[in-house]
């Protein structure tokens, strides 16, 4: 049985040892050749083509973007909120097939990816951390020429509630009757981009001169926004609720956040006791409870425990202030503390050392 056969067989081959492969597709006719090559099965003879290239890479997005900068400056960047989905496909040509590879910097050393995404074509980060912010690299490679490398430059967005701390002072005058108080609220919050900061009393907005007795303004030893409210020689007036007011101007889609201090002629930093010996010397084995009290502040102080060893002891239970430590070992010898907070001025500390 004849077989006339005129056509191109393109082969797909990885480079072999000794072999070189030329860069570009090379052409020519073996149709000439194909009459009468063919005289049966076991004479079959054909023209092979081979095509080999080196690898080029293109980065694609999706997912949740907020918003994609193109090519500025040879960088692009990828804006993603915190907590969506993260999708980046490395898009690749050449023959022998190239090999892919995912990798990271500019970020916390500590990422890892998922191994299943490292040598994929897609690298997908589920509910991304701001830590995994950075700049993500491509690399593909068949061994031929140089690999080819592509980056996007990912930055995730976020706003956290913010924290309102308090400082106050008190100067005494000339009559020793009158004292005057000055009180400062500072507003921290984290984010990315950049925070600004808004302060309400009650239902007033407060600006820089629309009150004497308030003063907004930003320390030196800051960046950022204004975010500091100075009430100077405190009024009737001047004790009241306050509300600090976060916004990233709702990129991403991300809503202000806001928190509310209430400032009263009571307002003070907190104080404690502690109702345990210094040093206690125990047995191994036995059971030591730390009882730790507030004696004062307001608003009421929230109430911590800490050790010397870094963490609690597994085993440690903690209520209210009271501190439990059952069968105590030697290991956990050493010195715990109780810390009290309440935002206002600095928290208190007391601490006593446990002899094993």
């Amino acid at each position: 049985m004849l077989i006339s056969i005129a056509a191109w067989i393109e082969v797909e081959l990885s480079p072999l040892p000794g072999l070189s492969l030329p860069r570009q597709a090379h052409t020519g006719s073996c149709s000439s050749n194909m009459k009468g090559a063919l005289q049966s099965f076991s004479t079959l003879t054909t023209c092979v083509s081979l095509y080999v290239a080196p690898p080029t890479v293109r980065i694609i997005h999706s997912g949740h973007a907020c918003n994609v900068e193109e090519e500025r400056h040879t960088e692009r960047v990828y804006t993603i909120r915190e907590g969506e989905t993260l999708e980046l496909t490395c898009l690749v040509t050449g023959h022998p097939r190239p090999q892919i590879r995912w990798t990271k910097t500019a970020g916390s050393v500590s990422d890892r990816f998922q191994d299943s995404s490292v040598f994929n074509e897609t690298l997908h980060i589920a509910k991304i951390l701001r830590t995994q912010g950075g700049r993500y690299y491509c690399k593909a490679e068949n061994g031929l020429g140089s690999p080819a490398i592509k980056s996007i430059r990912v930055d995730v967005y976020y706003l956290d509630d913010p924290v309102v701390t308090v400082h106050q002072s008190i100067g005494e005058a000339k009559e020793q009757f009158y004292y005057e108080r000055t009180v400062f609220l500072r507003c921290v919050a984290n984010s990315n981009p950049p925070v600004r900061y808004s302060w309400h009393r009650g239902r007033e907005v407060l600006t820089q001169g629309s009150d004497k007795g308030v003063e907004i303004y930003e320390p030196f030893f800051t960046q950022g926004e204004t975010k500091i409210l100075k009430l100077k020689n405190l009024r009737p007036q001047d004790y009241a609720n306050y509300s600090c007011i976060a916004s990233v101007r709702n990129v991403c889609g991300i809503p202000d956040r806001s928190v509310i201090f209430r400032l009263t002629n009571k307002t003070a930093s907190p104080s404690i006791k502690l109702l345990v010996e210094d040093p206690i010397v125990v047995n191994p084995g036995q059971t030591v409870s730390l009882v730790c009290i507030t004696t004062g502040g307001e608003p009421p102080p929230t109430l911590t425990w800490v050790s010397s060893n870094d963490s609690l002891p597994q085993r440690s239970v903690v209520k209210g202030g009271t501190l439990t430590l059952p069968a105590i070992t030697s290991d956990e010898a050493g010195v715990y503390s109780c810390v009290a907070s309440n935002n206002v001025g600095n928290p208190a500390k007391k601490s006593t050392t446990i002899v094993v």
